[in-house]
């Protein structure tokens, strides 16, 4: 690991751990079109239109995932490069089980205040039945979903970005598969949709436990490791919060526009649902490169290491800005 983070060249070393997080994210990008196709195809406009008003809740569960995903990993990363390694294993250990925690904090909420959500959501007459049936799934499989975004990235904190990816990938290709037998063989519609969703994050969350349990020698899955400081607890918030904030932004952008459109009728949601998943080509590529650098840019700083802290900085803005002009 520390031959990775210290001695490799950076250019070697940004692309062993940002080219993993790329093709994840693009098989990532190839579910969420393939899911809209699988949709699309019940032929139901309200059905397709009732998922997009959905969709934001899952936005939203990312978005907290990612508190203890980046704020940890940041940490993490931090951490090791100043060789304090038991506090970033109880860091990793923290981030698990609180976002567990907090995942079943969350389905309580959704459970409870489904209704007046849905209404904010822009759930219509027409759209209400498949909005709720996709948005119950959703809310009861939130404690894997949130969970799911800790070890992501954590795992590459330690160099092991390709079981990250691996587990990832994993379970986008089964949801690939499940989606279409969900929906039309087993005739579950929306419910169906979210039901893939939910069953590929509790597949890819038990790939990701195996690797932390197998391949992982600085990281934990132990419950008995999860002691830390208040002030590394508000480190980990001061830096996965306002990291959370533009997900959550977006999902409440995606949700006041879905209101806005259902005046218009479902084909309107349904359109703009399918024109977002279009539009998120290249953002997830970007995503995923600065995802890549994350673990290289805080191991550099918690080591000191200011010339090769802003070595990597500066290829990361070069590499993102190539793409950004291509």
């Amino acid at each position: 690991m520390n031959n990775l983070f210290e001695r490799t060249s950076i250019k070697k070393a940004y692309f062993t751990l940002a080219l993993p997080v790329v093709l994840s994210m693009a098989v990532t990008l190839i579910y969420n079109l393939v899911d809209t196709f699988f949709v699309s195809k019940t032929g139901n406009p309200d059905l397709v239109a009732g998922v997009s008003q959905g969709a934001p809740i899952f936005t939203l569960m990312i978005a907290i995932g990612d508190i203890f995903g980046l704020g940890g990993s940041s940490l993490i990363s931090r951490l090791f490069g100043e060789r304090k390694d038991q506090l970033a294993r109880n860091v990793s250990g923290y981030a698990f089980y609180y976002s567990i925690a907090c995942g079943i904090v969350v389905t309580i909420i959704l459970l409870v205040f489904q209704n007046p959500i849905l209404h904010l959501l822009g759930a219509s007459p027409s759209t209400w039945k498949y909005a709720r049936e996709y948005y119950l799934v959703i809310a009861w499989g939130a404690a894997f979903i949130i969970f799911g975004l800790s070890p992501t990235n954590i795992l590459r904190t330690e160099g092991l970005a390709i079981q990250s990816m691996i587990a990832s990938m994993a379970g986008t290709i089964i949801n690939i598969f499940l989606n279409p037998i969900f929906i039309f063989t087993c005739g579950l519609g929306a419910a169906g949709s979210a039901l893939a969703t939910v069953t590929s994050s509790v597949i890819a969350d038990i790939i990701m436990i195996y690797y932390l349990r197998t391949k992982s020698k600085k990281l934990t899955t132990s419950i008995h490791e999860t002691k830390i400081s208040r002030h590394y607890q508000l480190q980990i918030y001061a830096i996965g919060i306002p990291a959370s904030i533009t997900n959550i932004m977006v999902s409440f952008a995606t949700a006041m526009t879905n209101r806005y459109l259902i005046s218009y009728g479902a084909n309107s949601v349904a359109a703009m649902g399918i024109a977002m998943k279009a539009n998120s080509i290249i953002i997830m590529i970007m995503v995923g490169f600065a995802f890549g650098a994350q673990p290289l840019i805080g191991y550099a700083y918690g080591a000191r290491n200011e010339k090769r802290f802003y070595e990597i900085i500066h290829f990361d803005l070069f590499v993102i800005s190539s793409i950004n002009i291509v």
